[in-house]
């Protein structure tokens, strides 16, 4: 059967007929590799690693309490034990294989979902892979609601928002000795987030713990919070491993990079993160958002940030054993960044693919020298401004 189906697809390619893809591959079966999970407090993300596309149905029962997936023409390679599953959406998996490369996942639940699944192109090294995404239902009818801002005095507490870069499946940049950049910038907005509190600010986490949350989710996060400043942690990366130093960097004018090579691909990296989450940033664009970026309230929002970044880089300065990449604030389009009426900055508190500071930045004594000069640029900012 198989050598039959390639010679009638040789035979009407040469006539100029042109067969679908999955014609074409029907006698070579996809690999799964590799199931992971990833939990958040609001859902659970399935990854399966393939080595192609595969043809894939989805199936949610009447009760909402088990999903299941069924997988065509593939060959099961995943190793037994990813199915022993704790989570606090997902009670357990069972597998059953047909005939034809069928394979078929249940898996039953603990709370009510909203289901959805997707393949992803091979990006940022890593293979093709199928997605099942479960949402709470009742986060879900949450996020649907407008955001609700905090009522703001000028006697409340300033309210910073700190997003630890990347998360999950998203480790980041990843240093010569193995350090994730997603494990660096954890461990310091926890650190920060102690310090800001003991120092009489509400301070908010996108991410607590190790999992991947969508940029644009990250500043949904922070509208949600009432924050007055939005800070998102970084460490970079470069080719040449002599880079090294702290930078600080806002929104552009226009939200695009300056002309250089090497900001340039700082940006594409970090506003990749999505495609490799799973969200392409050209399919959850919000068009009024972009013309709200050119409003009056974006500018004094950009303004503040540029008073808030140079406050922290006179402030990092004084950081034993820190050098500064850049002296004064970059301007960049930065996704992350890119909320219209919340001043954001991004710090990139060193070079993971320099040696030695990637040893520095895991120092315990580094990290908290950070944390106390970022507060201290924060303090310094709000003496310097007045709350809404």
């Amino acid at each position: 059967m198989v050598r039959r189906a390639l010679l009638k697809a040789i035979f009407l390619s040469a006539t100029g007929l042109v067969l679908p893809v999955s014609v074409l591959q029907a006698g070579t079966p996809s690999r799964v590799s590799h199931m992971r999970l990833w939990t958040d407090p609001e859902h659970t993300r399935i990854v399966f690693d393939l080595d192609k596309k595969v043809r894939y149905s989805l199936y949610n029962d009447a009760d909402a309490r088990q999903i299941t997936i069924k997988i065509k023409n593939v060959q099961w390679l995943v190793d037994p034990s990813a199915l022993k599953i704790e989570d606090a959406i997902v009670a357990g998996a069972a597998l059953s294989q047909g005939g034809s490369g069928t394979v078929q996942l249940a898996f039953s639940l603990k709370k009510r979902v909203s289901p959805r699944a997707f393949l992803l192109k091979s990006v940022g090294g890593k293979p093709p892979r199928l997605v099942i995404e479960l949402q709470q239902a009742d986060v879900e009818a949450m996020e649907k609601e407008q955001p609700v801002l905090v009522s703001q005095s000028k006697k409340r507490e300033p309210v910073i928002v700190i997003d630890p870069g990347h998360g999950g499946e998203d480790p980041g940049a990843i240093g010569l000795g193995g350090t994730y950049e997603k494990t660096v910038t954890l461990e310091v907005a926890h650190k920060l987030r102690h310090e800001l509190t003991a120092s009489g600010y509400q301070a908010h986490l996108t991410r607590t713990d190790d999992y991947f949350v969508p940029l644009r989710k990250r500043v949904s996060i922070a509208r949600q919070h009432g924050a007055d400043l939005f800070v998102s942690l970084h460490a970079d990366a470069f080719r040449i491993a002599s880079a090294r130093g702290a930078s600080v960097y806002c929104l552009s004018e226009q939200g695009r990079p300056e002309p250089d090579r090497a900001l340039r691909m700082l940006v594409e990296r970090e506003n990749s993160a999505d495609l490799i989450g799973g969200v392409d940033l050209g399919e959850v664009a919000d068009p009024e958002l972009r013309d709200i970026l050119m409003d009056l309230s974006q500018r004094d929002a950009r303004n503040r940030a540029m008073s808030y970044g140079n406050t922290l880089l006179t402030s990092l300065k004084r950081v034993p054993a820190l050098q500064l990449h850049f002296r004064s604030v970059k301007q960049a389009g930065f996704a992350v960044l890119q909320s219209p009426d919340i001043p954001s900055v991004l710090v990139e508190m060193a070079f993971l693919s320099n040696r030695d500071e990637e040893i520095q930045l895991r120092k315990r004594e580094h990290q908290e020298a950070l944390v106390r000069a970022l507060t201290n640029g924060t303090e310094a900012f709000f003496r310097s401004v007045a709350l809404a």
